[in-house]
């Protein structure tokens, strides 16, 4: 069977047709995976440090430190992403049941492009070694604006 040259370059018109398409996908395929793993590092991040704060936070109050020195160390340990903490944001309530416990837990908005706006929560105890009290702290963090 012979080719005439019209049919040849019909045919490879639509191969590069077809290969700008493919090319094409490739590089928004590539685009989109590039914005997925950068808002994931984000919200690892976020997570990361949210995680280190509520330990630190823990700790500090098992200890019996009270919350004015816990807020400067929150402050100290975050990232450039939340607004400085006050001491009134740590919000903590004792129950006196006689189990010797400390919760924390820290809440996070983070603002990103690929995800819907994702709220983080860290949660970390700790035993009470000041007394015999139960103490539940919470602390929301703030976005920067």
């Amino acid at each position: 069977m012979k080719y005439s040259k019209n049919m040849i370059y019909k045919n490879g018109k639509k191969a590069v047709i077809d290969q700008i398409m493919l090319w094409l996908v490739i590089f928004v395929s590539f685009v989109i995976m590039l914005f997925l793993v950068i808002d994931y590092y984000v919200v690892v991040k976020v997570k990361d440090r949210c995680d280190t704060i509520a330990n630190y936070a823990v700790r500090m109050k098992a200890l019996g430190r009270d919350d004015e020195n816990i807020t400067l160390g929150i402050n100290n340990l975050m990232i450039n992403k939340f607004d400085d903490i006050k001491t009134d944001d740590i919000l903590c309530s004792e129950t006196n049941d006689e189990e010797y416990k400390v919760k924390f837990k820290i809440i996070a908005d983070v603002v990103t492009t690929t995800f819907s706006d994702k709220t983080v929560y860290s949660y970390s105890s700790a035993f009470n070694e000041v007394n015999n009290l139960s103490i539940d702290c919470n602390v929301t963090l703030r976005v920067k604006e």
